[in-house]
């Protein structure tokens, strides 16, 4: 039972915390941010912080990254919700005890990072972890302590390929049933922007690839190639060029699930024009690779 003693405000790196003082722990209640990033000590006045209030973040709109305490072992309802800002968060590798709610609506969230006893950060799964609130809406994922083991990542991997089996028109039709009339008014976008999102888990996983099997790899891969430039969805390339313009990683994986190909690279180099200059040089010397290849095997045919 939580016996409360006093109620009092601390200053914290990045914000000012409201906390309720028991007689076992700290539970922070409210926080006023102040910078885009906050730090909650693991121990306040001698006691550990052990619980996140429910709404106790609620509507940080400045918040973009915020470090949990060593000692963490609960988030209440709603401890995040519409922090429309929120990119990453830091938490102890531990299993905690979930309200409803809690990352409702951090639509930028994308890196939820387990940190060690050593205080080291699990980066590559914490993109893997960032994915399952939002994007795979799969609360039974959300377990830092097992995440990245070879049970989590299967279990991880069976729901990616349970979501990119549901087709696209489901969650319109339940928007529908539910009477979101301006969804209604936008179908198409609906069921392009349900693509894209396939397209950023299919991406996330290759490019975070611990215990891949051959065969998911595969499939992924194909599904990106399946949406790639000139087809009749582009949900593929419009992720590598309208959100991660810069960012060669996509530019790898996209040429790697074989998604530049002669049909479509004149209108790849024909849509970047002259933004990226980089990446536009790295797609010129991919297809000049595998020119060479093609021009390589041709020349060991018997004919």
């Amino acid at each position: 039972m939580w016996a409360i003693r006093a109620e009092k405000e601390i200053e914290v790196q990045g914000g000012r915390l409201t906390c309720e003082v028991g007689r076992d722990g700290i539970c922070i209640k409210s926080c006023k941010v102040i910078l885009s990033r906050v730090i909650i000590p693991s121990v306040i006045e001698g006691l550990p912080v052990t619980v996140i209030d429910k709404k106790a973040f609620l509507s940080s709109k400045s918040l973009k990254e915020i470090w949990l305490p060593e000692g963490l072992a609960e988030l209440g309802d709603w401890a995040f919700a519409y922090c429309s800002s929120l990119e990453t968060i830091y938490l102890p590798q531990r299993n905690l005890s979930m309200g409803k709610g809690v990352f409702k609506d951090c639509h930028k969230l994308t890196k939820i990072c387990p940190l060690n006893p050593d205080g080291q950060s699990e980066e590559e799964i914490g993109w893997l972890l960032g994915a399952v609130p939002g994007k795979l809406e799969a609360d039974y994922l959300f377990a830092p302590a097992d995440a990245g083991k070879r049970e989590w990542l299967q279990r991880f991997d069976d729901k990616l390929q349970e979501f990119l089996a549901v087709p696209d028109e489901d969650g319109f039709v339940k928007m529908v049933y539910c009477g979101e009339e301006d969804i209604v008014a936008n179908v198409e976008y609906y069921l392009q922007e349900r693509k894209r999102e396939k397209a950023r888990l299919c991406f996330l996983r290759l490019m975070n690839d611990r215990e891949l099997s051959a065969e998911l790899r595969e499939e992924l891969g194909n599904y990106l190639a399946a949406h790639t430039k000139g087809c009749a969805s582009e949900a593929a390339w419009e992720v590598v060029f309208k959100e991660h313009g810069n960012e060669r990683a996509y530019y790898e994986a996209f040429t790697e699930a074989g998604c530049l190909t002669g049909d479509n690279y004149d209108g790849i180099l024909q849509e970047m024009g002259e933004s990226f200059p980089e990446m536009k040089a790295y797609l010129m010397r991919r297809q000049s690779d595998q020119g060479m290849e093609e021009d390589f095997f041709a020349g060991l045919s018997l004919d």
